[in-house]
């Protein structure tokens, strides 16, 4: 499937289904036998966070889910990025990542991640798109695992106008 073939859209209701097996058949997910609250997160009365699958036809290639509101230091937060195994490394991961980076820096100057400190392939893809490791969070979620945070400046910040004198 070429690249221009997928659309992302918010996700529905519908998507819901497909976007679990997509986590349960995941790292980090998989290994920390956790999941992804994607009902809720589509739910405008319970969260700021914003969701979107991706598709390939009629078909759920992967999903984002972010807050594009400043969370911490000016900067939006990615809470999961995943897209299935046989649309992994043709360009869903980043078209999603780049959309929600797009979407954030309308409201937020950085972007922020955390990434298992076991998740290999997501750490080297989020440095190729321009993130930077910017700390650590020690047994955060399970003992012997870290949480590495990422982060990548959008855009620069606003300038202060000057004052002009009388």
């Amino acid at each position: 499937m070429t690249r221009n073939a997928f659309t992302i859209m918010p996700m529905k209701k519908s998507h819901i289904p497909a976007c679990d097996a997509i986590v349960t058949g995941s790292d980090p997910w998989k290994r920390l036998n956790e999941s992804v609250d994607l009902r809720g997160a589509i739910s405008a009365k319970t969260t700021s966070a914003r969701a979107y699958v991706c598709m390939a036809g009629r078909e759920t290639a992967g999903f984002i889910l972010f807050i594009p509101e400043p969370v911490f230091a000016r900067g939006g937060y990615l809470r999961a990025l995943a897209v299935a195994p046989r649309f992994q490394r043709q360009g869903v991961g980043r078209k999603l990542l780049s959309f929600a980076e797009k979407t954030t820096s309308e409201r937020a100057l950085h972007f922020f991640l955390c990434v298992s400190s076991f998740n290999r392939r997501a750490q080297v893809f989020y440095r190729k798109c321009g993130y930077r490791k910017a700390g650590s969070l020690p047994g955060i979620i399970r003992p012997g695992i870290a949480e590495f945070i990422y982060w990548k400046r959008l855009r620069k910040s606003p300038s202060r106008a000057r004052r002009s004198e009388p």
